[in-house]
């Protein structure tokens, strides 16, 4: 393989099952490995996606750091030998804690490396997140480039002042191809009978880790209002996480036994997702461009979706689905009661998965990584003379 090759390493904190770790896998399975010799390692042990990985595109390797504390010398060390091995042009980080693990592995390997910061978070959720906000800005601001996801979250860092060298927005996308519209009505009913769901069911579903910021909580109390209603609604809750236990406790609560399933994880959440009418993320904070939004939409589901980060980047409320404000559980189910007739959810649905087509396709995205990347290096190998072509 051509040794002009761009070396890129990513760092993620793990491959625990998120969106900003699959928003990584993907991209470094997708870029072209003829251009680039690609590397990847996760600072801990949590390793879920790691069987999602194309080691075929990424021959720099896949590695664990093993973190076993805030800040591990034994890591930091790890990834400063890869540097220098390697002899590493840039280091993609996501989210902020690989950042301080980039950045101190880049000084103790003493290599002129080129440090992105991609940034998937926008509001925070509490005082730790927000003092540790305050910890990671100068390792933000030292940064050569900060990657936001959508144009609403850069507008919002930029009003509280936090600063890069330079700064760009690239949309979040999806593979319209493996996120499609072929299955058959017969494989959607298979999936509701595995779950005990009828054909005639409304089924209204939510794919996310069962976290706190997800706020399953609220879909669940919309979902009660709308069976007091007569709507026969049921809820598939497409996941799993550390809030399982409070969740399953709140479906009790509401004696919803009976109309909600939980899946648990899965590794293919296409089949789940094309089973439902119409899919939702009711998340209170954190959410910025949700990937998880986009796989629904591509797969023609209208979305009923709570306004943080970038949602009206991504939905035309009214159009190819409905926003309402966090926490609003009136609006929630006004909306979710709208969308229960199948022909006006179809409808909606097909717009959504135009949405992606034109805007947020897998393709899009890596293009605008691609030229990002190959810039930024290329660029610096001309200011050191050692001009490369990639």
């Amino acid at each position: 393989m051509d040794d002009s090759r761009i070396r890129l390493l990513f760092i993620v904190s793990s491959l625990v099952f998120g969106g900003a770790e699959k928003h990584a896998v993907t991209l470094a399975n997708t870029l072209d490995c003829r251009r680039y010799r690609l590397s990847l390692a996760y600072l801990k042990d949590d390793a879920t996606l790691l069987p999602q990985i194309d080691r075929t595109n990424l021959d720099g390797g896949v590695f664990c750091c093993h973190v076993a504390r805030k800040v591990d010398s034994a890591a930091v060390q790890t990834l400063a030998d890869h540097v220098r091995d390697e002899r590493i042009d840039a280091i993609v980080c996501v989210n902020t804690y690989p950042l301080l693990y980039a950045t101190l592995a880049a000084r103790r390997a003493r290599m002129p490396v080129k440090l992105i910061e991609v940034f998937h978070t926008t509001e925070l959720g509490g005082v730790d997140d927000q003092l540790q906000m305050l910890f990671y800005r100068p390792f933000i601001r030292l940064s050569d480039q900060l990657v936001y996801v959508c144009k609403n979250q850069r507008q919002y860092w930029r009003r509280r002042l936090l600063r890069a060298r330079r700064d760009c927005v690239i949309h979040n996308g999806v593979d319209i191809s493996h996120f499609d519209l072929r299955q058959t009505e017969c494989e959607r009913q298979q999936v509701r009978q595995r779950f005990g769901f009828g054909k005639a069911d409304y089924l209204i579903g939510l794919c996310a880790a069962m976290r706190p910021e997800k706020a399953h909580g609220d879909l669940l109390q919309a979902l009660a209002r709308l069976r007091n209603a007569g709507v026969q609604a049921k809820c598939l809750l497409i996941g799993d996480g550390p809030e399982r236990g409070r969740i399953e406790a709140q479906i009790s609560a509401l004696n919803l036994r009976e109309h909600v399933r939980i899946t648990g994880f899965e590794s293919d959440v296409r089949p789940t997702i094309g089973a439902c009418d119409v899919m939702t993320i009711v998340s209170h904070h954190v959410e910025t461009f949700s990937i998880a939004t986009l796989e629904a939409m591509a797969m023609g589901k209208p979305m009923v979706m709570s306004r943080i980060g970038g949602a009206n980047e991504q939905i035309e409320h009214g159009k190819n689905g409905y926003l309402f404000a966090k926490g609003d559980i009136a609006a929630l189910t006004g909306a979710l009661t709208r969308l229960q007739h199948r022909p006006h959810a179809e409808s909606m649905g097909q717009l959504a998965r135009d949405t992606i087509e034109r805007q947020f396709s897998l393709a899009v995205m890596v293009d605008a990584y691609d030229r990002l990347f190959s810039g930024m290096v290329n660029a610096y190998q001309v200011e050191r003379g050692n001009i490369r072509v990639a």
